[in-house]
């Protein structure tokens, strides 16, 4: 029976993660992960249920790479515990039938599957849709997971310590003990998450407010630009005016050629590049492209972007989609400044379920660069903020299942891609 407990708390898992497993990981888990305690059970009896713990979390944690995961898997033992005292005593009390170690009766399989399938829809549908939404520090996963892990230690204190002789009785009380156990670990959830979710509001107001000034002094600067640019066309007509008077028109087809025409082209680029960000719906991404075209521009780096359908919403936090973009935009206006064709370029796509955002820019060709290094902490192309900020989003990235990043490497160009997905109800 122990065998079917750990298949049921394998399968509760797979449906809570949305785990897709191969031929390969089964066959392994089945060895490495499920066999073993069948050995053991005998001379280390509920003992053997933290090993198969370990080798699950392990198999998880490799199809997902989300911490997060391994705090799952221990909350669904809790459930399947509650489940087994729940169905031994239904079938102790309702059907007068005995439960033992070894010689379980057929009905016991039904009514654990019953009540783990009733346990595992309503923590996906309530208690792991919160999570997703409320979990916004790293350091809260690992929380969480000490706290359910703690719980459990407690639980099985208490299995292993129960008393044969009474059995009913003790199973009566334990499920009441669990029960409490869980319910307090679920307060213990919310407050947590409550009070961190509070701080996380404020430093998203903070945020906000920070983007608000950027694009406030974005302005600013364009304003100054337009003064500029109206000293620059008084010079230019004055310019004009003396080539004119000289009757030096070689000069002045040179002069109109390599400067006027020239600079005209420049600033078309640039109310381009701002023209399209009409169709960016999203005031503080649209406030970070403003500033950044402006930085790219006093740098003389050209910089285009594309949106050519109304983008009305990303869908991921805020906070995180501005930190991830303006990472990658500074690292993108860096690298065309080392390149010999300085050049960026951004697009902005919207899919059927996504959001996709492309960044390409040019790059020094003489360095060689390797992905799989890009997001190594500490990794620097040109100094230390580079690598420390990819790194930061790879992090990122592992927190939010919904974002998929995609660099590619074709001297002397860099991409980066950035998909966020719409989070499936």
């Amino acid at each position: 029976m122990l065998a079917f407990q750990l298949i049921v708390l394998t399968i509760f898992n797979t449906y809570v993660l949305n785990l897709s497993w191969s031929k390969r990981s089964l066959v392994l888990l089945l060895i490495v992960g499920i066999i073993p305690p069948l050995i053991l059970f005998p001379y280390m009896g509920a003992l053997v249920i933290f090993y198969f713990m370990i080798a699950l979390s392990f198999f998880v944690y490799q199809l997902t790479s989300r911490k997060i995961a391994i705090f799952h898997i221990f909350m669904s033992l809790i459930l399947l515990v509650i489940s087994d005292n729940l169905s031994s005593l239904i079938l102790m009390r309702f059907f007068n039938q005995e439960m033992s170690g070894i010689n379980l009766p057929l009905t016991y399989p039904i009514f654990l599957v019953f009540f783990g399938a009733i346990f595992a829809f309503v923590y996906k549908r309530i208690i792991q849709g919160f999570l997703n939404r409320f979990m916004v520090y790293n350091a809260l996963t690992y929380i969480l997971t000490f706290l359910c892990i703690v719980t459990v230690i407690f639980i099985y204190i208490n299995i292993m310590t129960i008393d044969q002789s009474n059995f009913y009785e003790n199973v009566k009380s334990n499920l009441f003990l669990f029960l409490i156990f869980f319910i307090l670990l679920i307060i213990s959830l919310f407050i947590i998450l409550f009070l961190a979710f509070q701080r996380y509001k404020i430093k998203q107001r903070e945020e906000e407010l920070k983007n608000f000034e950027s694009y406030i002094a974005s302005i600013e600067q364009i304003n100054q630009d337009m003064r500029k640019f109206k000293h620059d066309y008084v010079n230019m007509l004055t310019s004009l005016k003396t080539f004119i008077d000289d009757k030096n028109y070689r000069g002045l087809q040179t002069y109109f050629y390599e400067h006027i025409l020239e600079m005209n082209h420049q600033e078309q680029l640039n109310e381009q590049a701002l023209m399209m960000l009409n169709n960016l719906k999203v005031d503080s991404l649209k406030g970070l492209f403003t500033t950044k075209i402006i930085q790219a521009q006093a740098k003389q780096i050209p910089f285009f972007v594309e949106v050519v359908e109304e983008i009305i919403d990303i869908p991921t936090d805020p906070i995180v989609l501005n930190r991830m973009i303006g990472i990658l935009l500074d690292n993108a206006i860096e690298a065309a400044m080392d390149a010999d064709d300085k050049e960026v370029r951004v697009a902005i796509i919207q899919m059927n379920e996504s959001v996709l955002i492309v960044i390409n820019n040019t790059y020094d060709t003489s360095q060689d660069l390797k992905v799989h290094e890009l997001f190594e902490e500490g990794f620097s192309t040109k100094g230390k903020n580079r690598g420390l900020g990819l790194s930061t989003l790879r992090e990122m990235k592992d927190q939010f299942p919904n974002i998929n990043i995609r660099t590619k490497i074709h001297p002397p160009l860099f991409t980066q891609e950035l998909e966020f997905r719409k989070e499936k109800p």
